[in-house]
C-alpha cells in the first residue's frame, strides 16, 4: 500500500508537466498581454479567462489551439478610476502566432477603456517545428 501511494505521489508531481508538454506537440497559439505604451494610449491587461477558463498566468497563460477565442481582459489603473474593470475581445488565433492585447484608454481622467490586439507575430520555434516551407502570413 505504502509503494503504491509513493508511485501516485509521483505521477502526480510529473502531470502538470506533462499537461503543459501535450499543448506544444501541435501548432499553437499564444495571447499575452501587452506593453505599456503612453504614446498609443495602452495599458497592460490582465488576462483572466480563455473560452471561459481561468488562466494560470495572467500575463502569459497557457498556449490555446487555432481558432476563434473569447479572451475576458482585467484593467485597473492606480492613476485613474477605471469604470468596467472586465471586458471581454474574440481573437481567431492563427497557428504559431503570439497575440499581445492591451487596454486603450480614451483619456486617463475619463476611466473608459477597449480592449485591442496590440500586435501579432510569428512564434519561431512553433513555425520551424510546424510549418517549415509555408510563407509567414498576417
Amino acid at each position: 500500500m505504502k509503494k503504491t501511494l509513493t508511485v501516485l505521489a509521483a505521477l502526480a508531481g510529473l502531470l502538470p508537466g506533462l499537461v503543459a508538454a501535450g499543448a506544444y506537440e501541435q501548432p499553437y497559439g499564444l495571447i499575452e498581454s501587452g506593453d505599456r505604451s503612453q504614446t498609443r494610449k495602452e495599458e497592460t491587461v490582465a488576462i483572466s479567462r480563455i473560452d471561459g477558463q481561468s488562466t494560470n498566468n495572467p500575463r502569459r497563460p497557457d498556449p490555446v489551439a487555432p481558432g476563434k477565442h473569447s479572451v475576458e481582459l482585467s484593467f485597473t489603473s492606480a492613476r485613474t478610476t477605471v469604470g468596467d474593470d472586465l471586458k471581454t475581445i474574440e481573437i481567431d488565433v492563427q497557428p504559431c502566432k503570439r497575440y499581445r492585447v492591451a487596454a486603450r484608454y480614451h483619456t486617463s481622467a475619463s476611466g473608459k477603456w477597449d480592449p485591442v490586439v496590440q500586435s501579432v507575430e510569428d512564434i519561431g520555434e512553433c513555425r520551424k517545428k510546424f510549418m517549415q516551407g509555408q510563407p509567414a502570413r498576417k
